[in-house]
């Protein structure tokens, strides 16, 4: 009787000490023929491990554009293409931007190294990296030498006062992803593109981003009603700025009721002409208008 019909038949201890004995064996022999197959046939150690071995790709289905599925990587990219921008090239009407009027231009500061660490100290560690292959981490450490800090710093004064930004930073890669819990992968909003920039190119943009924030909320260039997308204001401030609405409604005597709808596509759907005009007519920094955002 072999050892896994005797555990099963006598249940003892003795049978449980035989049956594992039993099955370690059974492994090691296993085991040892595959090492002896690999090593003498293929040498291909790496056969030996889960991750390298042929996966079962999920059902999936073809992209539909325009009634007809996308086969060929050229309609593939014709249906991306027109789906995330739409709006390049769209005519508009200017005119619109006719009454605003142009603000006082004013010189733009120098970076500090300051700026640099508290906007790399807000950035997450967990971010993939772009072309570069380097993350955050990398960069961290590295800028932990506070000799190094002043390198970074005068790059970001050069690209503001010369006007040019370095063609490295605009190299990128363009991921798409599927969104999760989707019941057909067959549209084209069914995936989300995400795009990797490279680190050091991401750390500058985001310095001059917190300083032309700071400058919009101190000249009272933003909206009151603008909630996301601005610091130090968050769901909570919508909530109360409703709240408010409907009490000031109910202490006049109206009946209040709220109408909420989502734009779809509407990132995709900003024509960049009208706003590049827009923020030609408007910026304060005449270094950063007339140079940096057409290149």
């Amino acid at each position: 009787m072999d050892a896994p019909s005797q555990y099963k038949l006598e249940k003892s201890h003795e049978s449980w000490l035989l049956f594992r004995r039993a099955v370690k064996a059974a492994k090691r022999k296993f085991f040892d023929l595959r090492i002896d197959e690999i090593a003498g046939s293929n040498k291909r150690p790496w056969d030996l491990i889960e991750w390298v071995k042929q996966r079962k790709l999920p059902a999936c289905e073809a992209i539909q554009y325009n009634g007809q599925p996308c086969h060929e990587m050229d309609d593939l990219w014709n249906a991306r293409h027109n789906t995330y921008n739409s709006a390049s090239g769209r005519e508009v009407d200017l005119s619109v931007l006719d009454p605003l009027s142009t603000l006082q231009e004013r010189d733009w500061p120098l970076f500090s190294a300051l700026e640099l660490t508290d906007t790399l100290s807000s950035c997450s560690s967990r971010s993939s990296p772009g072309p570069d292959h380097i993350t955050w981490v990398h960069l961290k450490a590295v800028l932990e030498n506070k000799k190094s800090i002043q390198l970074p710093v005068t790059l970001a004064d050069v690209c503001i006062h010369v006007g040019h930004w370095p063609k490295h930073f605009k190299d990128s890669v363009l991921v798409i992803i599927p969104k999760p819990g989707k019941p057909t992968y067959s549209t084209r909003k069914s995936f989300r593109p995400i795009v990797l920039l490279n680190t050091v190119g991401k750390l500058i943009e985001k310095m001059i981003s917190n300083c032309l924030q700071l400058d919009m909320i101190k000249y009272d260039l933003v909206h009151p009603n603008q909630i996301g997308g601005v610091r130090h204001r968050s769901t909570e401030d919508t909530g109360l700025f409703l709240t408010h609405l409907v009490r000031t409604g109910w202490a006049k005597g109206k009946k209040m009721s709220v109408l909420a709808f989502d734009i779809a596509q509407f990132f995709l759907s900003l024509n960049h002409a009208m706003l590049w005009q827009f923020f030609a007519s408007r910026d304060s920094c005449p270094l950063w208008r007339d140079s940096l955002l057409p290149i």
